[in-house]
């Protein structure tokens, strides 16, 4: 038995006419021993050099089909609509991995062949019920684009997922991932709560800090100085400007329907603190307070204090339970008006809009800061209301 190895065309050519020739050998024999190394050599060669492309998607939904004696209509269950499996079957429409899923798990069809080329079969995030984000809203806001919110829920949220930087998201509980402050309203959404969380993330990626956040910079002293910047005409955009070249991203991520939120404090897989404002209340003095309260909870290390955790302020509520918010809310108050300037001043009594101002003057802030927290203690939300900046922010971040 004289065989030479398969390395070129040529002997894959000669190797081919010897098998022809030795087809129907008698296992055993000689020829018999001879055609089973041939077609062993031979197989190798093309598998290395002629390999057989895997069928297309079509192809083996198709093929399954004809296997299974299903018809069109008996796909409905795992495509969709009638008119959905024409598309599909058409090549006018690609599959969704939710598609996939039912198709792997139900027809037994392989995965990495309803997937398309290059691409990874998720396996995280089972379970997850992925309609229920609110994907229309992620895609109108610029996050995510070319998916169909109405079909493509997953790959818009994965998308997203992406965009955050935060791709093991959906692989360990909730709880692991968002650990959140105990100011929360028990009303909020979850799916729009961690939709909101992960633009937020996508949305502070795009920023880039000048410096690495040094935390043993900063004190309380530092709160009250980027409030001063309330008395220049674009206030919170520089307020945005200083953050960062202090190693601080601020981010404006308007809220969710079904959520309540003010703003979060958070610090992100690199160590960046980020602050986020929802502008749920579109006022100077509420965009002031609450850009102060979230850099209490940074100055006070509350966002240290466990890995991972964020925290997210609805300062419509009450107290808290462990008593951090009444904290950074006596931070942020007395940043923004010292408490032996605020008791010892006529404006909280008198009420008058000459007070108020000559109060803002003395603290060096903006006047609706004062008349916003005149309105709270007062608990009188009438008096004043021309005063607060109301309308005056959201239209600074629109452009």
């Amino acid at each position: 038995m004289n065989i030479r190895p398969v390395k070129t065309e040529q002997d894959y050519d000669v190797a081919l006419s010897r098998i022809e020739s030795l087809w129907g050998a008698e296992p055993g024999t000689p020829e018999g021993d001879e055609l089973d190394v041939l077609l062993t050599l031979v197989s190798v060669y093309e598998d290395e050099n002629h390999p057989v492309p895997p069928p297309s998607p079509i192809e083996a939904i198709r093929f399954a089909m004809d296997q299974n004696g299903l018809k069109q209509a008996d796909l409905i269950p795992f495509i969709g609509s009638r008119p959905r499996v024409s598309e599909i079957l058409n090549g006018k429409r690609t599959l969704t991995l939710k598609m996939i899923r039912s198709l792997h798990s139900e027809l037994g069809i392989p995965a990495e062949v309803l997937i398309s080329e290059g691409s990874e079969f998720p396996i995280d995030g089972e379970g997850v019920d992925w309609d229920s984000f609110p994907a229309s809203e992620i895609e109108k806001r610029g996050w995510v684009s070319g998916f169909d919110p109405k079909t493509q829920s997953e790959e818009i949220m994965r998308k997203l997922i992406s965009k955050a930087q935060a791709d093991s998201f959906f692989s360990h509980p909730m709880a692991a991932c968002l650990r959140q402050g105990t100011r929360r309203n028990k009303n909020d959404n979850p799916y729009a709560m961690q939709a909101w969380f992960l633009g937020v993330l996508a949305e502070a990626n795009k920023m880039e800090c000048a410096v690495k956040y040094n935390r043993d910079e900063f004190n309380h002293e530092f709160v009250s100085k980027v409030t001063h910047l309330s008395v220049l005409r674009n206030g919170p955009l520089a307020a945005r400007e200083y953050l960062l070249t202090k190693g601080i991203k601020m981010v404006v991520v308007r809220h969710f329907d079904k959520t309540y939120l003010d703003g979060a404090a958070l610090i992100d897989n690199k160590g960046t603190p980020i602050i986020v404002l929802s502008l749920r209340y579109d006022r100077l003095d509420n965009f002031w307070f609450t850009l102060a309260h979230e850099l209490a909870h940074l100055v006070l290390g509350h966002v240290f204090d466990v890995e991972g955790q964020c925290i997210i302020d609805d300062l419509d509520q009450g107290t808290s339970l462990d008593g951090m918010e009444e904290l950074a809310d006596e931070v942020a108050q007395n940043s923004l008006i010292p408490e032996k300037l605020w008791v010892s001043h006529p404006a909280r009594v008198t009420c008058r809009f000459d007070d108020v101002v000559d109060l803002a003057r003395i603290a060096d802030i903006h006047f609706a800061i004062v008349a916003g927290r005149i309105r709270k203690e007062e608990n009188n939300y009438h008096i004043l209301s021309k005063y607060i900046g109301q309308g005056e922010v959201r239209k600074l971040f629109d452009h």
